[in-house]
């Protein structure tokens, strides 16, 4: 988004260059480019709006990482637990099972996180 942006004011640029030195204000198009770079002009508003959604973005994809990492971390503790499930101590596999029921559950729970974060 930003190299559209930078095209466009180049070209805003450019055209001045070619434009007769005789003319009074720098434009692009048809407004002056005080007024689109003005408080509530265009250009400033849509560079104003696409800061935001950047930035926005940035937060998501940082949570969406943990997100993976957390589902990929207690994907690893389930595999582990499992093989506690052959153990001879009974207590020890019972601890197992309660384990593997909560990772399960948790797992479930990132699967969906994650797949929501997606979506936005």
């Amino acid at each position: 988004m930003r190299s559209q942006l930078l095209r466009v004011a180049s070209r805003c640029l450019w055209a001045r260059k070619i434009v007769s030195p005789a003319r009074r204000h720098l434009s692009c198009g048809s407004l002056p480019l005080e007024e689109l770079f003005a408080r509530g002009g265009p250009l400033r508003t849509f560079l104003e709006r696409q800061a935001g959604s950047e930035a926005q973005l940035q937060v998501r994809g940082s949570e969406l990482l943990a997100t993976a990492k957390l589902l990929s971390e207690k994907e690893r503790e389930l595999q582990e637990t499992e093989h506690l499930l052959h153990d001879e101590n009974e207590d020890l596999r019972k601890l197992a099972e309660n384990e593997i029921s909560s990772c399960q559950k948790e797992i479930t729970q990132l699967k969906h996180k994650k797949k929501q974060m997606k979506m936005i």
